[in-house]
C-alpha cells in the first residue's frame, strides 16, 4: 500500500524500453556521415589563386553547389519537423536572447554596410546561416539521451577512419609543406575537428573499461599526434587548452594523463626533429626572425590595421560587405575583409553592440555547457565535458591570432552537432512514477 502511494522517482528516458528500428539508425548515420564529410572539403584554397573546388563553385545569385544542397536538406528536415507535432526542437534557453540579439546586429551591419557602397553581404556570415539550418536537420535525429550517445559512436567511427586514411595518405608522401616541413594537412578546420576528436576520445577513454578504453585511448593518440604533426600553432593551443580543462575537470588519474601527453609530445619532437622546438619558440608573438616565426609580423600587424578601422568607426564599425584598405601588411595584401582576431573582427564588421552580444552568447554557452557537464544525471556527461573543453578553447584562441569561426562552413557544421546534441544531452528526461 505504502509503495502504491509513494511512488518512486526515476530519471529514465521514455524512449529507452523501445528499441530503435535498424532503419531509422541506418539513416540517420548515413545522413550524419554525409554531414560530416562537409568538413573536409576545404573552402577556402591556400593559395588564394586557384579555383574553388566544384562543392564550392558558383551557381547563381551568388549561391554555391554546397549552398543549395544544405538549403534543400534543410527544407526537407524543416518540413518532417512541422509535421512531428510531438518533436520539439531544443534549445537552450539561456542562449535564445543573445543570439537574437547578434542576429539583430547582422542585419543592422547588413544595412550599414549597404549604405557604404558594399557588396557581397551573405560572405561573411553565410557559414553562420547555413549551420543555424543545418541545427534543425541534427535536431530531427537527435530525440534523447540514447540517440545522442549513438550519434558520438557514429561520429568517433567516421573521425577514426578519415584520420587512418589521412596518416595513410601522409606516409604514401601525399603532404603539405609549412615552412619547409612537411605535414599531413594545412587546412584549419580539418585540425579543429581533429582536436574536437581528441578531447572527446581523451574524456571518455576516462569513463570506459576493457574494450571500450582501449579504442577510444587509441583514437586519443591518433587524434592528438595528428595535430602535432600539422604544425598549426593555433590547433596546438587549441589542443593544450582543451586538454588542460579536461584535466582540470577531472578528479582522479591526472598524474598518468600527463605522462601519456608528454610521451605524445615527445614522439612528435622525434618525428619532426629540431623544426619542432623551433616552432615552439615562434609561439612568441614578438619574435620574426626566423623562418618558423616569419608571419608573425603580418599577424600583429594585420590586427594593427583592424585596430586603426575601429578607431575611426568605434560605434558602427565598417559593415557587412566592406573592405579596408591596409598600411602596415600592404605587401601580404592590400585590402582585407577578415581580422584573425575574433572581437575585432566583430567589432569592426557588426560594431561595438555586436561585439556584445557575441561575447554575451559566448559566455552564456559557456557557462551553460559547464553547469550541464558537471550535472550528475545526464547519460552524455563525458560529451558535454568534451563539447565544454573544445569550445572554450576555440573561444580562447579566437582572442589572440585566430579569426571568428563562423564565417567557415566546415566550423559551423561541426558546431552545429555539437551545440544540437549539447541541447538534446542536457535536457532533463521527463519523470516517470513507478509503483
Amino acid at each position: 500500500m505504502t509503495t502504491a502511494l509513494w511512488p518512486t522517482i526515476s530519471y529514465q528516458d521514455v524512449a529507452a524500453p523501445a528499441p530503435r528500428s535498424w532503419a531509422v539508425a541506418f539513416w540517420r548515420a548515413l545522413i550524419f556521415c554525409l554531414l560530416f564529410s562537409i568538413i573536409f572539403l576545404p573552402e577556402f584554397v591556400r593559395d588564394g589563386v586557384s579555383d574553388p573546388s566544384l562543392p564550392y563553385a558558383k551557381v547563381a545569385g551568388g549561391f554555391r553547389f554546397i549552398d543549395l544542397a544544405i538549403l534543400f536538406v534543410v527544407f526537407g528536415h524543416v518540413v518532417a519537423l512541422g509535421c512531428l507535432h510531438s518533436k520539439v526542437v531544443r534549445f537552450p534557453r539561456p542562449l535564445i536572447v543573445p543570439g537574437l540579439a547578434f542576429l539583430g546586429c547582422i542585419g543592422l551591419a547588413i544595412g550599414y554596410g549597404r549604405s557604404r557602397g558594399g557588396g557581397n553581404f551573405f560572405f561573411d556570415w553565410r557559414g553562420l546561416a547555413l549551420g543555424i539550418g543545418l541545427y534543425f536537420v541534427w535536431s530531427l535525429w537527435l530525440r534523447n539521451s540514447f540517440d545522442v550517445a549513438a550519434a558520438v559512436r557514429v561520429f568517433a567511427i567516421y573521425m577514426a577512419a578519415r584520420i587512418g586514411l589521412l596518416y595513410a595518405l601522409y606516409l604514401a608522401g601525399y603532404r603539405d609543406t609549412l615552412a619547409g616541413v612537411p605535414i599531413p594537412i594545412f587546412d584549419g578546420p580539418v585540425l579543429s575537428c581533429i582536436v574536437f576528436t581528441g578531447l572527446l576520445a581523451f574524456r571518455y577513454r576516462e569513463s570506459s573499461s576493457g574494450t571500450s578504453k582501449l579504442l577510444w585511448s587509441g583514437l586519443a593518440v591518433a587524434a592528438y599526434l595528428f595535430v602535432l604533426l600539422c604544425f598549426r600553432r593555433t590547433y596546438w593551443g587549441e589542443l593544450a587548452v582543451g586538454t588542460l580543462i579536461l584535466l582540470l575537470l577531472q578528479q582522479r588519474n591526472r598524474i598518468r594523463n600527463l605522462v601519456l601527453l608528454a610521451g605524445l609530445v615527445a614522439l612528435a619532437a622525434v618525428i619532426l626533429g629540431a623544426s619542432f622546438s623551433s616552432r615552439i619558440q615562434s609561439l612568441d608573438v614578438t619574435r620574426d626572425d626566423t623562418e618558423f616565426s616569419a608571419d608573425n609580423a603580418n599577424h600583429v600587424y594585420d590586427l594593427m590595421d583592424a585596430w586603426y578601422q575601429v578607431r575611426q568607426s568605434p560605434v558602427m564599425g565598417i559593415g557587412v560587405g566592406t573592405s579596408y584598405s591596409t598600411w602596415h601588411i600592404r605587401n601580404w595584401k592590400t585590402e582585407s575583409v577578415m581580422v584573425h582576431n575574433a572581437p575585432l573582427h566583430v567589432w569592426l564588421k557588426y560594431g561595438i553592440t555586436g561585439l556584445i552580444c557575441y561575447l554575451w552568447f559566448h559566455l552564456a554557452l559557456l557557462r551553460w555547457l559547464y553547469r550541464h557537464s558537471k550535472a550528475a544525471m545526464s547519460r552524455n556527461t563525458a560529451f558535454l565535458g568534451a563539447a565544454f573543453a573544445y569550445l572554450a578553447a576555440q573561444f580562447a584562441m579566437t582572442l589572440g591570432f585566430a579569426p571568428w569561426p563562423y564565417s567557415e562552413l566546415q566550423l559551423t557544421t561541426l558546431i552545429s552537432f555539437l551545440l544540437a546534441a549539447a541541447a538534446t544531452a542536457a535536457d532533463p528526461p521527463p519523470l516517470r512514477f513507478e509503483s
